[in-house]
């Protein structure tokens, strides 16, 4: 799914809204089966989703899998998992 929500810019609160809106149609799909990612992976508008379709210990497998491939966290480091997760990785 690549669901469009439109908004107007001018008007304060439309931009919250909408991404409200994006994140309970990404709740939904993992709710009924799908997953978070497309082909596409997972950006800044996902990471703080990633709770949702996987725990703690998935994610941490996860991160070590990045640990070994880019020790230092410097690519794309605020991407892919949520940043509380991931703060004293990119912090060192």
């Amino acid at each position: 799914m690549h669901p469009l929500i439109l908004y107007d810019a001018n008007t304060p609160g439309d931009l919250e809204r909408c991404e409200r809106m994006g994140a309970d149609i990404l709740k939904l799909c993992v709710e009924v089966g799908g997953c978070l990612t497309g082909e596409h992976g997972v950006g800044i508008e996902k990471r703080d989703l990633m709770g949702v379709q996987f725990s703690g210990p998935d994610m941490e497998a996860q991160m070590r899998v990045k640990d070994v491939f880019d020790p230092k966290w410097l690519l794309n480091p605020a991407k892919v998992f949520p940043l509380a997760v991931t703060e004293t990785r990119r912090a060192g």
